[in-house]
């Protein structure tokens, strides 16, 4: 399966239309593959924009910078996002990088999630609205406590 492939299915199956769907395709793309990079620059801009709605919904529910940090820590979290990225499948649409087979690694799968908030994010003109879309879909939002 391509990344162009994999992006349609993931857009149709989440309801997640993009304008320039290869914006997702390369989130999507592992290091290696065709590029060294892959989707590391949309995982840094992922990573930084899904902070900073973290950040705007603690000030909302007018918590402290520590129940901030928490749930920053908590939610964009390497492993949270690694589990994340599993439990919806977004792995079935990764390309990986030939030399790994099939084995989608928990920190690639981390940056992946990250890519396709920045991809999502950079899609749709950098808007708020948008990112709120997209953490909701990617169930990403602020840790609700019991």
């Amino acid at each position: 399966m391509t990344s162009q492939d994999g992006a349609l299915r993931l857009q149709y199956h989440f309801d997640l239309p993009f304008l320039n769907p290869a914006l997702l395709s390369g989130a999507l793309l592992a290091p290696g593959v065709s590029t060294r990079e892959g989707n590391k620059a949309f995982g840094l801009l992922g990573g930084t924009a899904l902070q900073l709605y973290l950040q705007v919904e603690g000030l909302k529910r007018e918590m402290n910078v520590e129940q901030i940090s928490q749930a920053m820590s908590q939610v964009a979290g390497k492993r949270n996002l690694a589990q994340r990225g599993f439990d919806l499948g977004i792995d079935k649409w990764i390309r990986n990088n030939p030399s790994q087979g099939s084995y989608i690694s928990d920190k690639l799968m981390a940056t992946t999630m990250e890519a396709i908030v920045g991809a999502y994010f950079e899609d749709q003109g950098r808007t708020f609205a948008a990112l709120e879309k997209i953490v909701r879909v990617l169930g990403l939002g602020w840790p609700e406590r019991e």
